[in-house]
């Protein structure tokens, strides 16, 4: 700026003494020197005044662009994380469904266990209906008796296996119902760990 204004300055220097017979354009060249070197200043100024505010933004978009390079540091993090949760979760549920498959198994034979007891106890009741009417005339009233208590007894028999083909209906029911929300966990969770 020093040496601008030296330069500017320096044909003021070199103009020859004033003769008196022309001050009005010596007068008029200063007037325009004087005009050039404030124009000059102004320039300086405002170039100076673009200069900071530039410096300024460009130090504000340098500190935006750390604060979005943390930002994304932070999501990829969070985004790591949320995949190995949602992995264990996967393993989670997996050892829930292998589980609930041995149960449901275990349910799917002890109702087939049943239903042969069932066929077996109602063989037995038709078995003992046929000696008791064909004992009726022969036996005693005491030995009918027994056949009638034993009978009862078969009867209670039947409806504790009936009872027991219900909850073990119930228990498949439940499991089926259950696998099936197990199935609907896992494939959200499938969802949720796709990268967006």
């Amino acid at each position: 700026m020093c040496l601008l204004l030296c330069l500017l300055l320096m044909p003021t220097l070199a103009l020859p003494m004033p003769t008196p017979s022309k001050p009005s354009q010596e007068l008029a060249l200063q007037d325009e020197v004087n005009i050039l070197i404030h124009g000059v200043l102004q320039f300086g100024q405002t170039l100076s005044h673009i200069y900071k505010a530039t410096e300024a933004e460009l130090d504000k978009a340098s500190r935006s662009l750390g604060l979005y390079e943390q930002t994304v540091d932070m999501l990829q993090e969070d985004l790591g994380s949320t995949r190995a949760r949602t992995q264990e979760l996967e393993k989670s549920l997996g050892e829930i469904q292998a589980e609930e498959d041995i149960l449901v198994l275990q349910a799917q034979g002890a109702g087939i266990a049943l239903e042969k007891v069932m066929e077996g106890h109602q063989a037995l009741q038709q078995r003992v209906e046929k000696i008791q009417g064909s004992l009726a005339t022969m036996v005693p009233s005491n030995t009918q008796k027994e056949f009638e208590d034993l009978k009862l007894y078969a009867d209670k028999q039947s409806q504790i296996i009936w009872s027991l083909m219900g909850h073990v209906q119930r228990q498949q029911r439940e499991l089926a119902q259950q696998r099936h929300q197990l199935a609907h966990i896992r494939d959200r969770l499938r969802v949720l760990a796709l990268p967006s």
